[in-house]
């Protein structure tokens, strides 16, 4: 992993876009806070079934990202925020 950074980023919303980036942004070094307003993180693609245009299964695609924030140790999650 890379050296730690000084400094903390929060990341508003826990969807797709909100955990790519989390995930960036921790595994260059940073301590990562993910705010989510609902219950858990996922966003609208964890209620989809296909994604366009490819038709591929939208949780094939997102819980491998899920895992790897749940698990990644510059990641916190804050929900119901």
């Amino acid at each position: 992993m890379a050296k730690d950074k000084i400094g903390a980023v929060l990341v508003v919303g826990g969807g797709i876009g909100g955990i790519q980036a989390a995930l960036d942004l921790a595994d260059s070094g940073f301590k990562v806070y993910i705010l989510e307003k609902g219950p858990s993180i996922g966003g609208v693609m964890a209620q989809l079934d296909k994604t366009f245009p490819t038709n591929d299964c939208s949780m094939c695609i997102l819980a491998p990202k899920l895992v790897t924030v749940a698990r990644h140790p510059n990641i916190s999650i804050m929900t119901n925020a």
